[in-house]
């Protein structure tokens, strides 16, 4: 559907809807009144059974075959009776008119529950019990009668059983079905009037918006359509006009600052690459100490530990924790713990070579990372760092320890493994007093 021209989309949802209503209706009225033709022939037949079987009840009672022929053959003249019968308690036929079935021994069970049977020859069979000295029973559920009323039976003497032709029905429902077929066809054919105009009315007025809509594109601001269909159609056609009018304006200004554009977005680039590196800045930096953040030298790992393992190389941590750190929030307050991590950063900076990388590794912990630095060139630097930051005048609190934990790369360790190490390294030498360097190979 989506490749098909706007005229024949628009013709086909203002035919579908028509269509599929107009069939929907012509077959709910079909069914409707072929029920309601089977009900009519269904109703009376259970009537003139039921009238029957309360005339049969002398005849049967007394064996009177001739009262029997006679009600069987004045039943005969009803419209579309085809056969009727009456048989005793026993299903013995008793009298018979018309040209009737073999009666089998489905009947009595279908009369006593009030079964309309159907017959071999297009027909309807309607059964009803004959009893002595009561009213027939309404088995077809006709008449309402009291809930208290009694129910008891005194004798059964026997059946009757009424054919009925449906052959006039059918020819009823034939005629009635013709009938709405030309109905809907009528209503379907007026509907389908309607719904062309609507097209042709809806068509006409978008096609000439859609070759301005073309136009436009092509660069000619120029365009203009004719608004002459009345109505919201017209309501658009001027809009789009106004549209077309504000697009040509905006293009010509466009064109006089288009000189300064580049101007314009190189200064604007500028500033984007200045905030990106802000960005980046924040993005690897811890904002207390000004040294690298755990993200950043997360990276730095990573990236040492793949160049060590492509290259054969080695590189060396030290992991750094402030001795009674908590002490010195306890008693000095958290400014001046912060005071302390910055000052240890600044030591840190200014002490490590170039190439090495040291940041905040989280709280009163900090990390240091030695390139192409063996384990014993490691221990050395971070002996000075020790010395320094014990020698340090911090403020307020004068002197504080720091305690290292130190490892190298081995092949094929992992940084957990070497994190794992310095770790356990750094506890050995708070275990051994503080204010110590201690190392882990393996």
């Amino acid at each position: 559907m989506k490749q098909w021209q706007l005229s024949q989309r628009i013709l086909f949802l203002a035919l579908a809807p028509v269509w599929a209503i107009t069939i929907l209706l012509t077959l709910m009225v079909v069914i409707v009144g072929m029920t309601e033709i089977d009900g009519a022939l269904k109703e009376r037949g259970a009537l003139i059974a039921r009238h029957l079987s309360s005339a049969c009840e002398y005849g049967a009672f007394s064996g009177n075959r001739e009262v029997l022929t006679a009600l069987t053959q004045a039943t005969m003249k009803e419209e579309d009776a085809q056969a009727v019968i009456v048989t005793d308690a026993l299903n013995h036929v008793l009298a018979a008119s018309g040209k009737p079935e073999n009666i089998d021994a489905t009947y009595p069970g279908a009369a006593l529950q009030g079964k309309i049977l159907k017959g071999k020859h297009s027909s309807f069979i309607f059964g009803m019990p004959i009893y002595q000295g009561t009213l027939a029973a309404d088995n077809f559920d006709l008449i309402d009668r009291p809930q208290n009323e009694p129910t008891n039976k005194t004798k059964l003497l026997g059946f009757v059983y009424l054919e009925l032709s449906t052959a006039s029905s059918k020819q009823e429902k034939t005629l009635f079905v013709f009938i709405c077929l030309l109905i809907g066809i009528a209503g379907t054919a007026g509907a389908s009037i309607l719904a062309l105009r609507m097209s042709r009315d809806l068509t006409r007025p978008l096609s000439r918006l859609i070759d301005g809509v073309h136009s436009m594109a092509k660069g000619e601001f120029s365009t203009r359509i004719k608004a002459d269909s009345g109505g919201e159609l017209q309501d658009l056609e001027e809009g789009f006009n106004l549209m077309a009018a504000e697009v040509q304006n905006s293009h010509e200004k466009m064109l006089e600052v288009n000189a300064n554009l580049e101007h314009l977005v190189a200064e604007r680039t500028r500033e984007l690459e200045l905030k990106n590196l802000d960005l980046e800045y924040l993005s690897n930096t811890d904002r207390l100490t000004g040294l690298y953040n755990r993200f950043k030298l997360e990276t730095i790992l990573e990236e040492e530990h793949q160049r060590c393992q492509r290259y054969g190389s080695s590189f060396s941590i030290a992991i750094i924790d402030v001795d009674k750190f908590k002490s010195v929030n306890d008693t000095y307050g958290h400014s001046v713990g912060d005071q302390v991590l910055v000052s240890i950063g600044i030591i840190l900076q200014e002490n490590i070579r170039s190439i090495d990388a040291a940041g905040r590794w989280g709280g009163e912990e900090f990390l240091v990372i030695f390139r192409e630095t063996s384990i014993q060139a490691s221990i050395v630097i971070a002996e000075k760092l020790r010395e320094t930051i014990a020698n340090h005048n911090f403020h307020m609190i004068s002197t504080l320890t720091a305690s290292f934990g130190v490892t190298e790369y081995r092949h094929p360790d992992s940084i957990l493994e070497m994190m794992i190490r310095a770790d356990a390294a750094l506890y050995e030498a708070k275990h051994k007093g503080r204010n110590r360097v201690e190392y882990k190979e393996h």
